[in-house]
Formats: structure tokens, sequence, C-alpha cells
């Protein structure tokens, strides 16, 4: 498993960080607080593809039997990391409908964040695909993730065009679903991972 989770995870990481490079700017271009947050929830991932990097080279060097627990571990971790960006989210969605801005509607952005969303997709079936060849916690928490990632920036696509449509504080009401969508996933994981964690002690 170690080997092909350090694919994975280094997969992940490099995906991710370009992920976040796109959104943060097209965030920042158009003032769209439902793309910054996408691009803070791929933060937060390429984060949790570093955790799950130490934690594949871990278990190849402790053997499978030690590994399961690292894995747990770096599952618990990489939860944690997700619900903090999920939490910024909402804080960010509730400072915008405190204090609108105007976002600026751009179908060149919108087209480019739909290709970012598919990216997301593709990872999840690049992540299912090494999880059937060698089955992992970390693995099933990426692919989650992946999978839900794809929903988030879809719902962040459909946001963005609603400011058009109609006015800026959609932007921050989208802001808060999507990060208590992002929360309540990494909290659910979070809270099995413990469960794992204290049977294994």
């Amino acid at each position: 498993m170690g080997k092909i989770g350090v694919k994975a995870a280094i997969f992940g990481l490099f995906c991710n960080f370009a992920l976040f490079l796109t959104k943060l700017y097209i965030g920042i271009s158009t003032n769209s607080l439902v793309i910054y947050c996408d691009s803070i929830n791929n933060l937060g991932d390429m984060l949790s593809c570093a955790v799950a990097f130490l934690g594949f080279l871990f278990v190849m060097k402790c053997g499978e039997k030690k590994g399961e627990r690292i894995q747990s571990l770096c599952s618990f971790v990489i939860g944690i990391i997700v619900a903090v960006t999920g939490f910024y989210c909402v804080y960010s969605g509730l400072e915008r409908i405190i204090y609108p801005l105007p976002v600026s509607y751009s179908s060149r952005y919108a087209l480019l964040i739909l290709a970012t969303a598919l990216v997301k997709l593709f990872m999840g079936g690049v992540y299912t695909a090494l999880n059937r060849r060698s089955s992992s916690p970390v693995l099933k928490v990426m692919i989650l993730d992946s999978f839900l990632d794809f929903g988030i920036t879809l719902a962040a696509i459909f946001g963005f065009y609603l400011v058009k449509r109609l006015n800026f504080a959609v932007d921050g009401v989208f802001g808060i679903t999507i990060g208590t969508v992002i929360s309540v996933s990494s909290i659910k994981t979070v809270c099995e991972q413990t469960k794992n964690l204290i049977a294994e002690g």
C-alpha cells in the first residue's frame, strides 16, 4: 500500500496546488467569495495530501500492521484540516453577508472553474482505481473528498452565476452553504477515525 499511497499523495498534492492557484486568481480577480472559499478548500486538500504522503512513507518503513494505525491517524488529521477550511468558509460567508461587496461575473472564468471541477472528478476516479488495487482508509477519505469537491465546485459555479442575476449577497449564502457541507463531512470522518484509533489502541 505504501508505494501506491505515496504516488496518490504526490498526484493529489500537485493537482490541488494547481487548482488552488487557479481558483485563488479567479476569486481575487472577480471578488467572488464562493470561488475564493473553493480555493481555500483546495489549499486544505493540498495540506491533507502532504499529511497523507508522510503517513504512507511511515507505512513503508513500519510495515502494514503499524501502518493501519498510522493511516487512521492521518485520516483523522486530514479530517481536522478539512473541517477548519469549512469553518473558515462559513465565517467568510457570514462576513460577506454583513459587509457585502460587488462581484464581477465572467463567463470565461466560469468555464475555467468548470474545468477545475472536472479535474476533481478525474482525481476521484484515479483514487478509486488505486484503492481497488490496495484498500486504504486514507485513500477512501481522499476519494470522498474529491467527489464532494466536484459537487462543491459545481455549486460554486452556480453561486457565481446567481450573483449576476440577483445580488452579491448570494455569494455569502453560498459560501456558508459550501463551508457547512465541508465541515459536516469532515467531522464525520474525524469521528469515524477517532473510533478506529481507540479500537486499535
